[in-house]
């Protein structure tokens, strides 16, 4: 399974565990192989592979001009295809249509669309956005599998009382807490988040804007500045480590995922997994996952939908809201996905397109 991204993101280790029941043994290779980093692994491992699986790309796709980007994007595609010839089958895993922050996004989709052509089967995370990456990407249906991703309820510690949570994290014991955790980028709103919330500050008055997660120093340095002036926010721009996780969501009353443009949201899943309301806007993979929990959610092409659906929350009955997130997160389980995913394996073992 490449690239090894377990540190960053529980979900390789959660799917590779899963797996083992099914009979599949997955190994993640260390270290980085130079010139073709996934055919010398076949060829010089020790390991005996049947089938590698793809995940995020961005990392073979270095360069930081676009005569570096191209030669990396042509070498990745001769090291898959040097791998195909191998016999060992590969399956991806699209969870982009393109990185968010590529600064070469045409190249990308060129890279994405080719390698689409060559690997042996794709899973895609969401059937909501399943016509529109084949026809991005132009490969057969054929070769599509739609998996869900599995929750996080099991990777981090449990909720805590609301107002001792919100005590270590030197909040404020009354009114709502709407939080937004993350990796802070500009793709997902944030700053659209901090003007709504601004300009309706006697509507918010009694609560606070909890924004949280790793941020580069210039976009934290934009986010502190922007919300200088304004009452009822705070800023943790840094990495949140999974020791406290916990406190953030146990100190929320809703979760804020404002995204302009999104296709999975890992946040959105770690939400569900401690039973929080989202609110969000209705893109991307977010209805499907939330099914019957999205009373919040707001017509992305709606100027005023953030607001509408951040007031909504203030007269909704979220207990019973809660509820359906739990419902709808009880369907994320990974032995589920452990067994469509292992399925996948083998029909791609089995059959060429």
């Amino acid at each position: 399974m490449l690239p090894d991204n377990r540190e960053a993101n529980p979900y390789q280790a959660l799917l590779a565990k899963s797996l083992e029941k099914y009979g599949v043994n997955v190994s993640f290779p260390q270290g980085y192989r130079r010139v073709f980093p996934l055919f010398r692994e076949v060829i010089f491992s020790q390991k005996h592979y049947n089938l590698i699986h793809l995940h995020w790309i961005l990392p073979y796709l270095k360069g930081k001009n676009s005569f570096l980007k191209a030669a990396y994007t042509v070498k990745f595609l001769l090291d898959v295809a040097l791998v195909k010839l191998t016999g060992v089958k590969i399956v991806w895993t699209i969870h982009n249509r393109v990185n968010h922050d590529s600064n070469f996004p045409t190249m990308e989709l060129w890279v994405r669309r080719n390698l689409a052509k060559i690997v042996d089967s794709i899973i895609l995370h969401n059937q909501a956005t399943l016509d529109t990456i084949v026809q991005d990407y132009q490969f057969s249906h054929k070769k599509a599998s739609v998996i869900l991703h599995g929750h996080y309820r099991d990777v981090y510690h449990p909720p805590i009382e609301q107002s001792l949570a919100r005590e270590k994290l030197d909040l404020p014991t009354q009114g709502y807490v709407f939080l937004n955790l993350g990796l802070l980028r500009s793709y997902k709103g944030i700053e659209t988040l901090i003007d709504t919330w601004s300009k309706n500050q006697n509507v918010f008055s009694r609560h606070t804007l909890l924004i949280a997660g790793k941020a580069d120093n210039i976009y934290a340095n934009k986010l502190q500045q922007k919300i200088a002036n304004i009452k009822g926010i705070v800023l943790i721009p840094e990495f949140i480590d999974e020791e406290r996780i916990h406190l953030f969501f146990s100190a929320a009353t809703v979760v804020v995922l404002p995204y302009d443009n999104i296709l999975n949201s890992g946040s959105l899943i770690l939400a569900m997994s401690y039973g929080l309301p989202v609110i969000a806007p209705r893109i991307g993979s977010i209805p499907e996952y939330l099914r019957n929990a999205d009373q919040l959610l707001y017509e992305s092409n709606d100027k005023s939908g953030l607001f509408k659906s951040m007031e909504m929350s203030l007269k909704t009955n979220l207990e019973e809201l809660s509820h359906n997130v739990i419902k709808a997160c009880d369907r994320l389980d990974w032995s589920k996905i452990a067994e469509a995913t292992a399925k996948t394996y083998y029909i791609a073992k089995e059959n060429n397109y």
